[in-house]
């Protein structure tokens, strides 16, 4: 067995909940499909559950205790496409006139938020990133500026807790825009390239930075009107002073 998805710590009341549904990235499901079920620790003890149900998209098991758990899927059966998504990044880096753009090859059952976690000092950039994968097989970006490091990487279904970027590339920061597509190792298209913004981020902070300045502004001239006015002024005043 290998993991087929990242690991869910549930805690809650005992008898709250009955069953889990656990999304899964698997594209053929069915008689003959890749064998599905879920990992459950309980301190040193693990219990392999077999599912009630397994849908196109969720693996449900009947829940009798709470802790860890995670998908698992059966080695034995012939490697296949997988459901996955191609996530980017973008960091600016002020001490040179380059920027990095990272891209992520992952599951589709992986959350964006948890990848985000890992990556706060970036900014991500929103795209159609859905697209099919096979585990184990070699990728590579194509760019029209830049240039990918590495140039091909094994697609290895990462699952967490680290989350590092599968290729990065270095452009200019006078670039505001680049095309990206992603290739199999036989020069074929397997995600078509999407045009991203570069400074579409970048643009959104200072638009946040300009409300909250503008906020912090009108409280000093206006304090205390504001106080006279107003109840619960102060606790406003702070916050708004807080980001000036």
């Amino acid at each position: 067995m290998q993991p087929a998805g990242p690991l869910y710590e549930i805690d809650c009341f005992k008898g709250v909940i009955h069953h889990l549904h656990f999304p899964h990235c698997e594209t053929n499901i069915g008689e003959h499909s890749v064998k599905l079920a879920v990992a459950h620790f309980t301190g040193v003890n693990l219990e392999i559950i077999q599912p009630l149900k397994v849908t196109d998209s969720h693996v449900i098991i009947d829940v009798q205790g709470l802790s860890l758990f995670g998908l698992l899927k059966n080695m034995l059966f012939p490697t296949k496409p997988i459901n996955a998504q191609v996530l980017f990044f973008h960091e600016e880096l002020t001490d040179i006139q380059i920027s990095k753009l990272y891209i992520h090859l992952v599951p589709g059952n992986v959350p964006v938020e948890e990848v985000k976690k890992h990556h706060q000092s970036c900014t991500y950039i929103t795209t159609s990133s859905r697209c099919q994968l096979t585990p184990w097989t070699q990728y590579k970006p194509c760019c029209d500026t830049g240039k990918p490091q590495p140039k091909i990487k094994t697609f290895d279904t990462d699952y967490g807790p680290n989350y590092h970027p599968t290729f990065s590339v270095h452009i200019n920061t006078k670039v505001e825009e680049i095309t990206v597509g992603l290739l199999d190792e036989n020069d074929q298209e397997v995600w078509k390239p999407r045009q991203l913004s570069l400074t579409a981020g970048c643009s959104q902070d200072a638009a946040t930075s300009n409300i909250q300045n503008a906020g912090a502004e009108f409280v000093d001239r206006h304090r205390e009107a504001l106080i006279q006015r107003v109840s619960s002024v102060m606790e406003m005043a702070d916050s708004l002073l807080r980001n000036k």
